[in-house]
């Protein structure tokens, strides 16, 4: 019984350009988000901010950062394709 994701594996190719590049934006998202969570909690605690305020600040630096590291990181992954 063949395995899952054994399909590209059939025909010799690897993932295709478009794979890639969507991979490239998750990692770098992940990473963006990770260090968006540091940055801004450090930054909203040095700003006083308690409570709600606290959450929202670092939410907003998380997908801040998730989207922009996420952004460059699909383009380099489409340049090398």
């Amino acid at each position: 019984m063949p395995s899952v994701g054994s399909h590209m594996q059939q025909y010799g190719q690897g993932p295709s350009c478009w794979d890639r590049i969507k991979l490239g934006f998750g990692i770098g998202f992940a990473v963006g988000i990770s260090a968006g969570a540091l940055f801004g909690t450090f930054a909203s605690l040095r700003m006083g901010l308690r409570g709600r305020e606290f959450i929202g600040q670092v939410g907003k630096t998380m997908m801040q950062s998730g989207g922009t590291f996420g952004v460059f990181m699909s383009i380099g992954t489409g340049i090398r394709c």
